[in-house]
């Protein structure tokens, strides 16, 4: 992702609930450094103050809450800058608004959210004449006073399928090739597997191989991409293999990250170089993605055959989608859940991978990291649920996206992945995001 080399400023200035969410993301996308929901602690009515200073001059890009109540504000002080007002539907507006204005949200606001949604709405538990009213002398007054101004504001109704044939040519940025992203996790059961797996060989084909031969791409149109990231890693290469590693592992990682908000918005990902959510926000979720971009690097980079990188899709605890995707020998293991697990190679035909009866035994010695039959754990996972690497092979401490999407692999085959001291089947989610001891069974 590349950021803006110019000043100008894009606001998101569209009321709640109207796929704020959304478009923040997709400024992201387009490589705006985005602020989404920058807050309030003393809200003015009128007065820029309301925003925190380092917020505004350290982003790009800045939507909902407060600033679709600064925008002739905003305007005034950034001569220029381009408004992206979001629209909806009345009644739809007004049913995702009556779930979360409710007295309770109200009892928890601080002081200036309740001056600012009564400055808005008159009112900040929902009132459906109220917000009604609020809504549309909201919109009329974006309109009237922008209403010579065709260039500065642009309508958007994500809801109703507007993207970014209207997003991008406003702003004068290309058409990425990855779908508008939408902000509704209801939205999750819908995701096909077969869009992670391609975002895996995405990933995939960015890592420069070296001294094998590289598979074929399954990345259309990332061949400009590629090269430049070609180049940088052999400028980190003059370090050493560790620069080489940290380039490429940081260059999947955001590839991988960025293409996962396209299919759902509102999903966390959580990976090695992912910004630290803390354990207290994070234990309210109930999905988000862990992405492992390199694991067994060096194997990756120099022996492919060993290397991986997965990608994996957690529901209240426990992994329901899993890849793991070899770069080297263009090997794809998959398992959704109540799909069944299954291994791609190249073109071929992807096949099932046989179910087997659960249980285990007692716990086997634990042997060292080094001493692992395969370099990467998800790869050692995917070889005990094809059947071929025998179950048992424990592992010292591993992070929880290294073994994420092994998990959902062996699970979908009737194996469990056990810790194993308490023998009882892994969960997701801790607060230090870690397993101590791990055996299959």
């Amino acid at each position: 992702m590349t950021h803006k080399q110019d000043n100008m400023k894009v606001f998101g200035i569209g009321l709640s609930k109207t796929g704020t969410t959304s478009l923040a993301h997709a400024l992201e996308i387009l490589g705006y450094r985005t602020k989404d929901y920058p807050g309030v602690t003393n809200y003015v009515p009128g007065a820029l103050s309301t925003l925190d200073p380092v917020v505004l001059d350290t982003h790009d890009a800045l939507t909902d809450t407060p600033i679709p109540s600064l925008y002739r504000e905003l305007d005034a002080r950034y001569p220029g800058a381009k408004f992206v007002l979001t629209v909806r539907d009345m009644e739809g507006w007004l049913k995702s608004c009556k779930k979360q204005f409710t007295e309770k949200h109200a009892a928890n606001l601080n002081e200036a959210h309740h001056h600012l949604f009564m400055d808005l709405y008159g009112c900040a538990v929902f009132d459906e004449a109220l917000f009604r009213q609020g809504y549309e002398r909201f919109v009329s007054g974006v309109l009237e006073h922008f209403r010579n101004r065709p260039s500065d504001l642009l309508v958007l109704d994500v809801t109703s399928g507007d993207g970014w044939e209207k997003l991008c040519p406003f702003l004068g940025r290309p058409v990425p090739d990855i779908p508008f992203p939408k902000a509704n996790v209801t939205q999750i059961r819908w995701m096909k597997i077969q869009d992670v797996i391609s975002i895996a060989r995405e990933a995939g084909a960015l890592i420069p191989h070296s001294g094998t031969k590289r598979p074929r791409s399954h990345a259309p149109g990332l061949t400009v991409l590629g090269k430049a990231l070609l180049e940088r890693w052999l400028g980190a290469l003059q370090g050493g293999r560790a620069g080489a590693l940290r380039a490429t592992r940081k260059s999947v990682e955001r590839h991988i990250t960025r293409r996962l908000k396209g299919l759902n918005a509102q999903i966390p990902v959580i990976s090695p170089n992912s910004p630290t959510m803390p354990p207290s926000e994070r234990s309210r979720l109930n999905h988000f993605w862990l992405v492992d971009p390199l694991d067994n690097g060096e194997a990756a980079l120099f022996h492919l055959d060993e290397g991986t990188l997965s990608i994996a899709l957690i529901e209240d605890q426990k992994p329901i989608y899993g890849v793991v995707y070899v770069p080297g020998s263009d090997t794809v293991f998959y398992a959704a859940q109540g799909k069944g697990a299954f291994k791609l190679q190249g073109d071929a035909v992807a096949f099932r991978l046989g179910l087997r009866e659960t249980g285990h035994s007692a716990t086997p010695e634990v042997m060292e990291p080094a001493d692992r039959t395969s370099g990467s754990r998800a790869l050692m996972m995917c070889h005990i649920a094809e059947g071929s690497l025998p179950a048992g092979p424990a592992l010292r401490y591993s992070r929880e996206w290294q073994t994420a999407a092994g998990d959902a692999i062996l699970r979908a085959v009737g194996l469990r992945l056990l810790n194993c001291g308490t023998q009882d089947q892994l969960t997701y989610n801790k607060a230090d995001l870690s397993h101590d001891c791990l055996v299959v069974g």
